[in-house]
């Protein structure tokens, strides 16, 4: 055995290893296709730096064996238009790059991110942006077709940074912490105050519609203040002007101001000296308004300000910030890339063509991708919302506090998103608030009290007695009423002319309501002299409630207190409350059935249409159409014997069709009239079912009552004239005794004997018949209506003077009422008023009274489709006749051709006979009588000329008939004596007298032949004096013409048959 050396073992060795190396590093070698993201960032060290390249391979492990991923980190030095467009053209064209993350965190890169997001969105390329100062969430959630072509960048950026939409959510939540609600936003024109302005109202407006019905925390924007920057004014002079600017434009009881301005400093300095930087007052800054936020604060920041930043003190942090920006991008675009699952999404891009590069299409499924792309359990967490705002976001939450001899920003708390949920969670410790207190400011101003002026009216003010426990039943409330002792008796709570009862109504309702948003206590308490204020016409004084508050016995008045011109001059009111007008009220009479029950169903107009107008003109239309028919009337040709119809006639099927009488009556026969004796027939059906629905509600008992028409009424304006003369009534003091006067003397003057001092009284007077009608504000009619035990009260005539009901104020307190303005107008928006109302005003009665509306007379207008039937039926009238006419005229010549087998009488016998032999025969003879004379002596001397005429015809044909046997009788005679004297043999075909010959008695009798074809023997007139007649025919289409009829035909002219015993 030969024993190999150790060196050629070993070199055997090496080879094989070399082999195999090889072998593997071409297996391994064989990677997926390119896939590159490039990450433009500004040239800053703290930026570069914070940028960990080999965390890149732990993230783009998933899909290292499907793509070969590459990130490169692209630094701008100069962020210039021409250096991002060189970026573009040599490096992210040339590689083929499908996705951008972008960087914007100081004042250069924000220049370049509009570079960049501009034509990245232009190239069709999605692109992962870190823009603190981007609101993207203020996007709607469904972009509808053509915003991408109209803002394209919305839809191909996704977001990594906190933006402005987060930090105001961060400020939300910090105030729902406390417990802090209204708060005033302030801003500079220089700074993009909108987006943050539009962010706190949708995220307010959010909030509070969730949180509607309960009512438990609803934020409340109480003004949006933003200052005019000028760059050119100094600095003494913009912070002298911010002094005065802040003390006109800020609320009185506003306490939390947020703001966002890169002048945050100058308005602090202003606030200061405005005093609104006291531990009264909060200010909670943007992260726009802090800068970057170091351990040494600015003197213009005071003590407790709250700052809400992405950045912090901490420079590691800082660096910690953009690194997981970064990170969150290139996980995002992994994931993407995964989804795709080998597939090749690159843009084609060169900057070597003169031909515009075209959006990349592939860029918008890719983006789609990235933002529906969630790893809550990877390295990264990603999750993006639909408007593609990162939900991956952190804000910290700074405090200023002193430090030494110093203020500065310490970190208290962060917003950040929770690890496996992302939702959004605040964290706090250790804040040092205004004033370097301890605690933190109320939010709004020391709980306020107000004195309430109040009067009772039903139903917005009613009072009642405290239950046993002296305590009013919710929700009633405690208010002071004037003191009787005739009602009150000795009641112990009885002082100052008071005593202590219950108030509840509508008023009182949203008083409280007012008092739990605004946070008021109050004193309520019933007027004295128990009025709600009129003018004295020759003091120009006021009493009632509007007196009340210009002598500053109470701070606003609440009830049914309308808005007057009068009252708006003397008093501030509110926005109305609930809107109201005059109205009047009456009361229903004994119960009677009208003698004219039956005639109620329709009013006089509806009678007079449907009885006079419309069956006059359909009867005449009927009439006129089958006058004008070719199978009626036809223009009179048809005779009366035949069809008997006339104008009379077609009134009576008419007025027989509308009540359904069973009666005989003549039907017309031309199309058109018959097409609209079924039109009356619709209508008549209409009618009878109408009458018959609505006679049965005006047939029972029925109350009768006052219908006045409204405040114009003859009733009201000639009362008078009325027998017994119309007696009606309003309230002392009233504003409708108020309108009444100005607008409506005479009334005013004629009803002053019978006002009245309360609702009650006149209500009562009512019933009684003492009154017949009551004039007041429409509300509180409305409630006596629906809650009346008899339902015996009606509202009646349309109201006028319409106005509403308010707060009323005195003169000058402007503030308090435009903060009450705000609430009502919401309350409206929220729909609580109308929920008030529904519930205090709707009463049984008042709603039967609605129902039983629905059975008023039917006017001209309610039969308005029936009218519109009835006109269209004739004009369809019209058009059937002259399609009748036109089939009589041209088509049935053309019908006849093909009709052989009768087919047409199927469909309609009169259309069968117009095509058949025996009508083309009768339409022969009608033609002939059309042309006769109308005048007998006319049509008898006519009659006599043809007669002569045609006797001389047949006279003129028999003579030559007799002619002809003449000759042939001279011819045979002739024959015959030549034939005798000669022996010459007969012509063939003679024969001799014994064989045959004529006789003479043979020749006599064709001689009387021959005269009885004389006309004279056989033709005679009928005593009619119609036509000529002959007894036999002369041909044999003459002899086929008598099986159809008694009719002759000679010389082209049809002869009737006269029998010879009529002569």
């Amino acid at each position: 055995m030969e024993i190999k050396s150790p060196k050629i073992v070993a070199l055997s060795w090496g080879m094989f290893f070399l082999a195999f190396i090889a072998l593997i590093s071409t297996v391994c070698c064989q990677r997926g296709p390119k896939a590159e993201l490039d990450i433009i960032v500004p040239n800053i060290d703290k930026v570069v730096n914070a940028i960990d390249k080999r965390n890149f391979y732990n993230i783009m492990k998933p899909i290292r064996r499907t793509y070969s991923p590459y990130a490169r980190v692209i630094e701008l030095e100069e962020s210039n238009p021409d250096e991002i467009l060189g970026i573009f053209c040599d490096t992210i064209f040339q590689k083929n790059v499908n996705a951008l993350v972008h960087l914007s965190v100081t004042k250069k890169a924000e220049k370049s991110k509009d570079y960049v997001l501009g034509l990245a969105s232009s190239l069709g390329l999605p692109v992962l942006s870190f823009d603190p100062d981007y609101v993207g969430a203020l996007e709607t959630n469904k972009l509808q077709a053509g915003d991408v072509e109209k803002n394209p960048q919305n839809r191909m950026v996704l977001q990594l940074a906190p933006t402005l939409y987060h930090q105001a959510q961060a400020m939300l939540k910090f105030m729902m912490t406390f417990n802090w609600t209204h708060f005033t936003v302030v801003s500079t024109t220089d700074d993009n105050n909108f987006d943050f302005t539009a962010a706190l109202r949708s995220l307010v407006k959010q909030n509070n519609d969730v949180n509607i019905l309960s009512g438990q925390f609803r934020y409340k924007i109480m003004k949006e203040i933003i200052f005019e920057h000028d760059d050119t004014e100094s600095y003494p002079n913009m912070t002298k002007r911010a002094v005065q600017f802040l003390k006109r434009e800020t609320p009185k009881d506003n306490r939390i101001f947020l703001l966002h301005s890169s002048e945050a400093k100058t308005l602090l300095d202003a606030a200061a000296e405005a005093g609104l930087t006291t531990y009264k007052y909060l200010w909670i800054l943007t992260s726009q308004s802090i800068g970057i936020p170091t351990k040494r604060a600015s003197r213009s920041f005071p003590v407790g300000t709250i700052g809400v930043s992405y950045l912090s003190t901490d420079s590691d942090y800082v660096d910690s910030v953009y690194k997981k920006a970064v990170e969150i991008g290139v996980a995002t675009w992994v994931g993407a890339l995964q989804k795709l699952n080998g597939r090749v999404l690159q843009p084609d891009f060169t900057c070597n063509t003169s031909v515009p590069a075209s959006q990349w299409i592939g860029g918008q499924e890719l983006y789609t991708i990235m933002r529906n792309f969630e790893d809550l359990r990877g390295t990264v967490p990603v999750s993006f919302d639909q408007n593609g705002l990162s939900r991956n976001v952190e804000l910290n939450v700074l405090n200023v506090q002193v430090d030494g001899y110093s203020n500065a920003w310490s970190e208290i708390g962060r917003w950040y998103a929770e690890e496996r949920t992302l939702n959004p969670k605040l964290e706090l410790k250790g804040i040092t608030w205004p004033g370097d207190k301890k605690i933190p400011p109320r939010g709004r101003p020391e709980r306020r009290f107000f004195s309430i002026a109040t009067l009772e009216e039903e139903p917005y003010v009613m009072y009642t007695k405290r239950n046993e426990k002296g305590a009013c039943n919710p929700p009633a409330v405690s208010c002071r009423i004037v003191y009787n002792r005739t009602l009150h008796g000795d009641d112990p709570t009885a002082a100052n002319g008071t005593v202590q009862w219950c108030c509840a109504g509508l008023s009182i309702d949203l008083l409280q309501i007012l008092r739990t948003r605004l946070e008021f206590d109050y004193d309520l308490f019933e007027v004295p002299d128990r009025t709600c204020g009129v003018k004295d016409q020759n003091t120009g004084k006021w009493n009632g409630l509007i007196k009340t508050l210009q002598e500053g016995g109470a701070d606003m008045a609440l009830t049914s207190l309308q808005i007057t011109p009068n009252r708006a001059e003397a008093v501030e009111f509110t926005v109305p409350y609930l809107e109201t007008g005059t109205a009047i009220i009456v009361s229903l009479r004994n119960d009677t059935i009208s003698a004219y029950a039956i005639l109620e169903p329709y009013d006089y107009g509806a009678w007079c249409l449907i009885l006079f107008i419309s069956v006059h003109s359909v009867g005449a239309s009927i009439f006129i159409f089958e006058w004008l028919s070719p199978r009626g009337l036809d223009q009179g040709r048809t005779p009366m014997r035949e069809h008997s119809f006339s104008l009379f006639r077609s009134f009576w099927l008419i007025w027989a069709m509308l009540f359904g009488a069973a009666v005989s009556a003549d039907n017309p026969r031309g199309v058109s009239a018959r097409f609209m004796g079924n039109v009356w027939a619709l209508f008549a059906l209409v009618f009878l079912a109408s009458y018959t629905a609505n006679l049965a509600a005006f047939m029972i008992t029925k109350n009768t009552y006052y219908d006045l028409e409204g405040i114009t009424d003859w009733r009201l304006n000639s009362p008078l004239k009325h027998q017994p003369p119309f007696k009606f009534a309003t309230v002392f003091n009233s504003s409708t005794e108020e309108n009444l006067r100005d607008n409506h003397p005479s009334m005013y003057k004629y009803m002053r004997d019978f006002n009245t001092q309360s609702i009650k009284e006149a209500i009562n007077l009512l019933r009684r018949g003492q009154i017949q009608a009551f004039i007041y504000d429409a509300s509180p009619l409305q409630f006596q209506v629906g809650i009346d035990k008899n339902c015996q009260l009606m509202l009646v005539g349309k109201p006028y003077a319409m106005s509403g009901y308010a707060v009323a104020f005195p003169k000058g307190q402007t503030e308090l009422k435009e903060e009450m303005d705000d609430l009502i107008l919401e309350l409206q928006d929220d729909g609580e008023l109308e929920r008030l109302r529904k519930y205090w005003l709707s009463g049984p009665c008042y709603s039967k009274q609605r129902i039983g509306q629905s059975s008023q007379r039917l006017r001209e207008l309610n039969f308005t489709s029936a009218f519109i039937l009835l006109a269209s039926g004739i004009v369809l009238g019209g058009l059937l006749l002259v399609m009748e006419h036109l089939y009589f005229r041209f088509g049935r010549k053309y019908l006849k051709k093909y009709d052989k087998c009768g087919c047409c009488a199927l469909v309609s016998i009169s259309m069968g006979k117009s095509l058949t032999f025996e009508q083309t025969i009768m339409e022969a003879i009608d033609l002939k009588k059309r042309h006769k004379c109308k005048n007998p002596i006319c049509e008898t001397s006519l009659w006599k000329i043809r007669h002569e005429l045609d006797l001389a015809l047949l006279k003129i044909e028999k003579l030559n008939k007799e002619l002809r046997r003449e000759k042939n009788l001279n011819a045979l005679t002739s024959s015959r004596h030549e034939a005798e004297g000669s022996s010459d043999p007969l012509p063939i075909g003679w024969k001799d007298n014994e064989a045959g010959a004529w006789s003479s008695d043979a020749i006599d009798a064709k001689h009387g032949e021959v005269e009885n074809l004389r006309p004279e023997t056989n033709m005679r007139r009928s005593p009619s004096y119609t036509q000529a007649v002959t007894s036999d025919p002369t041909s044999e289409s003459e002899a086929q013409l008598q099986e159809y009829s008694d009719l002759r035909y000679n010389d082209g002219k049809v002869y009737q048959k006269v029998d010879n015993d009529e002569v």
